[in-house]
């Protein structure tokens, strides 16, 4: 296998990308070092000092199964032999897989990812459950291997098509979501090559979608075809990815619904989809089509169409080509997003998930919105907004899109871009937007989302994000009349039919959904002199100071009344929370552009005296704001 032809690729990806790494990498080597490990050769010793530094970084842009290997650092040239491999040997579709199952005494020789999963042996945890993941994780390494087959395929496509559009995805891409194979949740492979790819029924239905908004439905079904009228003028290709992109995802649900209460129970599910691809799309006239100008139209349509976005959950980010808005009401909103990292179905491998902001805007929904309505009406207002999958299927009526590049930082991940939010009506916008500001000011995104970004040892936690010149003063007046726009919002979306929802947060072994109800608190602690993440040069030196993680944080790692259980089961769950119970103190630090910083702290279920004594050990100039 030729290691560094593929990291060639993978360099050439990055450069595009315009990622940091690159002027680090660009002229870098990758050669195998025994069974276990790989061996990445850097120019100079200053390089490969930098690289060890940035090792896991590196490591996250490789193939999955690479990242399973060692990788060793080296100054020098490639050795000839690797180089001269490189350049000359094909990728050779038929290798056989480490994890390839016997068949008859012998390895089987996989060609594809389908033929992977056909063959897959399922390993089982200590409870006796099948792993899926691992089975996932061959999979997309079989793909990597399908380089030449791509490359044919896509060849075709520009051969026959009288049109070709070829279209970029920032992120993933899921179309399909048929069961099989152990009912796992699995993406479409074509049925002859064993690749992903997008059918074109799928694409013409979207196309059709967008049709009907523009054309007559006799125009549209001369163009697409109809059971009735037959064939259209028009063929739409299947569209396949121009080089391998399948990569193992996860989809991991925390809140769920148990009939009037939101009960913490996170389901990771790893699953297949398409990440960053590239897809080629062709359009070419049938035996009833004589006009160019027919495919230039049905080319318009599907232009529109990938605007919409292709394939399943685009709510969530998922199958979006750009970022332009396609719903009759949208706003767009920078940010900047500082964390200890986002994961997907790999811990060492971070990624920027939109699906976490969508999730975290959920979140923060639910949580106005048990304050103000009934279990029943808030159920049906966070369907009808966000949508459902059971008991059935329901589209939502906002969408969250994201457009992001990943900023060079020492240890911590940072992001910079843009949210976009639609709707289909004016005032879900509204609601949606007053969340996400709301939202930006008490709590972070992802993993650690409870807590400032701060270290704590052995490593980062935390996360600070912030909408770009939108930070509140931290003042009683300005908030109490941002809490009542926030409540306008709802109520002039619905307005509340019965009592609210009782709200109880649960305790350590129960964790329900925390509300803003009575027994909820708010307080602004101004903290002069705190350091916002861009200032931290050297997060292991400087992260564990005060002046990072501020009073409030200081004061709930101060005692074991107050912080998380730590690895030595020391501090209290009922405050600080524990793994797999959500800590019932959030914190966020706040850098308004005039005055003085501040952190909010919001507590739920202060009828807990372990809580109430939180509350009333913060200092003395706390602001109490709800």
């Amino acid at each position: 296998m030729s290691y560094n032809r593929e990291w060639q690729a993978i360099l050439k990806k990055l450069q595009k990308d315009k990622n940091p790494l690159y002027e680090l990498l660009q002229d870098s080597g990758l050669t195998e070092d025994g069974d276990s490990a790989l061996k990445l050769y850097l120019s100079t010793e200053e390089k490969r000092k930098e690289a060890q530094s940035k090792l896991q970084k590196i490591k996250s842009k490789m193939p999955a199964y690479w990242q399973q290997k060692r990788l060793n650092l080296a100054v020098g040239e490639l050795p000839a032999e690797s180089a001269q491999s490189s350049r000359k040997q094909p990728i050779n579709q038929s290798r056989t897989l480490p994890n390839s199952s016997p068949v008859m005494g012998r390895h089987k020789s996989l060609q594809s990812p389908l033929q992977e999963l056909n063959f897959a042996k399922f390993g089982t945890d200590k409870k006796q459950n099948e792993l899926a993941q691992p089975v996932l994780e061959a999979a997309a390494a079989a793909d990597e291997t399908c380089e030449t087959l791509y490359k044919q395929l896509t060849e075709k496509t520009q051969k026959l098509a009288d049109v070709t559009i070829t279209v970029e995805f920032p992120w993933r891409v899921r179309v399909g979501g048929m069961r099989g194979f152990r009912e796992l949740l699995l993406p479409v492979f074509h049925p002859v090559y064993g690749v992903p790819y997008i059918p074109s029924s799928s694409l013409k239905s979207a196309i059709r979608a967008i049709a009907l908004q523009h054309e007559t439905q006799p125009e549209v079904n001369r163009l697409l075809g109809s059971l009735d009228d037959g064939i259209g003028c028009v063929q739409i290709l299947d569209a396949f990815p121009s080089a391998p992109c399948l990569s193992v995802d996860m989809a991991n649900p925390q809140w769920h619904w148990q009939k009037n209460n939101v009960e913490y129970n996170p389901e990771p599910h790893a699953l297949l989809s398409m990440e960053q691809p590239e897809l080629v799309i062709g359009l070419i006239r049938t035996s009833r089509g004589n006009n160019a100008d027919d495919v230039e139209k049905v080319k318009g349509w599907l232009e529109k169409a990938l605007a919409m976005g292709i394939g399943s959950r685009l709510s969530g980010g998922y199958g979006r080509a750009s970022l332009s808005h396609t719903l009759p009401h949208s706003s767009s909103h920078d940010f900047q997003l500082w964390t200890q990292g986002m994961y997907g179905a790999f811990t060492d491998n971070p990624e920027f998930r939109p699906v976490a902001l969508r999730g975290m805007l959920r979140y923060w929904f639910r949580a106005i919105a048990l304050s103000i309505y009934s279990a029943s009406q808030c159920k049906a207002l966070e369907a009808t907004l966000f949508g459902t999958i059971e008991p059935k299927s329901k589209e939502g009526s906002i969408r969250i899109s994201v457009e992001w590049e990943e900023q060079q930082s020492e240890r911590a991940y940072v992001y910079k871009g843009k949210i976009l939010l639609e709707a289909k009506k004016q005032q879900h916008l509204t609601l949606v937007e007053k969340v996400l500001h709301l939202s930006s000011h008490i709590a972070g995104i992802g993993r650690g989302s409870r807590r400032p970004l701060h270290w704590n040892e052995p490593r980062l936690r935390g996360c600070y994000w912030e909408l770009t010149n939108a930070i509140l003063p931290g003042d009683k007046q300005t908030w109490q009349d941002f809490f009542k726009q926030v409540r306008d919002a709802f109520l002039s979306v619905e307005r509340p039919e019965g009592s609210p929802a009782a709200g109880n947060s649960g305790n350590s072994h129960n964790r329900y959904q925390d509300v803003l109800n009575t027994n909820a608190r708010i307080y602004l602690v101004p903290t002069a002199g705190l350091r916002h993440p861009k200032n931290v040069r050297n997060w292991s030196g400087e992260g564990h100071t005060s002046s990072v993680r501020g009073k409030a944080l200081e004061l709930l790692y101060s005692s074991p009344k107050y912080k998380g259980v730590n690895r030595e089961q020391k501090g209290n769950p009922e405050v600080g929370g524990k793994l797999g119970t959500p800590s019932f103190v959030v914190i966020q630090s706040n850098f308004p552009t005039s005055g003085q910083p501040y952190q909010t702290v919001t507590i739920f279920g202060v009828d807990n005296s372990d809580r109430a004594a939180f509350v009333k050990a913060l200092p003395r100039d706390s602001i109490q704001v709800w």
